[in-house]
């Protein structure tokens, strides 16, 4: 893959602050419906980096929620326990709840470093599309700057072609006027009238 060859600082994302492409108006406009395989592959990469954050972030938020209802129900059963007295069955629920609490809080640590990466995931796919953008840009830009050139020779030939045709109009144009104008003068209106009748 020839575009993954080239050459480009990947800190050109930072310093000029390119966004994420796929949420780009112009390069929608110009490249969101390309046929080209390693812009789509790209493009696929970053929207599945994007979507696994989104994922993690709606799982996060899941486990918060989770967490705050278990330590409200610890609390009430640490609560009861204590004006109650304990028992086998309030044990068992808090047993529960703690290693309940102990997965939220391991998932959530995984969750974390998941997070950790996805940042870097999003910003490499969107690097790598960035490249298969110029590959295919500058590919794009080649081949519609040699078709410009050949529509502009044309219309070159035809603006050419054209000016001749409107000379050899103003010329017959002229002709056809001198002409009449000089057999009316010999003749008169009314022997041309005739004339055109039988000659025309």
């Amino acid at each position: 893959m020839a575009f993954r060859r080239l050459d480009i600082d990947e800190n050109i994302i930072l310093r000029n602050r390119i966004p994420l492409l796929i949420y780009h108006g112009d390069w929608i406009r110009l490249f969101g419906n390309t046929d080209d395989k390693n812009i789509r592959r790209a493009k696929d990469e970053l929207v599945e980096a994007i979507k696994e954050r989104s994922r993690l972030n709606r799982r996060k938020a899941a486990l918060k929620k989770e967490k705050m209802e278990v330590i409200k129900s610890i609390l009430e059963i640490s609560h009861e326990m204590e004006e109650e007295g304990e028992s086998r069955q309030s044990n068992k629920l808090l047993e529960r709840y703690r290693n309940r609490m102990g997965e939220i809080n391991e998932e959530l640590n995984d969750i974390e470093l998941e997070q950790e990466a996805v940042p870097r995931r999003i910003d490499q796919a969107n690097f790598n599309l960035l490249k298969a953008t110029i590959y295919v840009g500058y590919r794009e830009l080649k081949q519609k700057e040699e078709k410009l050139e050949r529509c502009i020779d044309e219309l070159d030939r035809l603006r050419d072609r054209l000016k001749e045709l409107i000379d050899e109009k103003h010329n017959h144009q002229e002709w056809i006027d001198s002409t009449y104008s000089f057999l009316h003068g010999m003749l008169g209106s009314e022997e041309m009238e005739k004339l055109d009748k039988k000659i025309l």
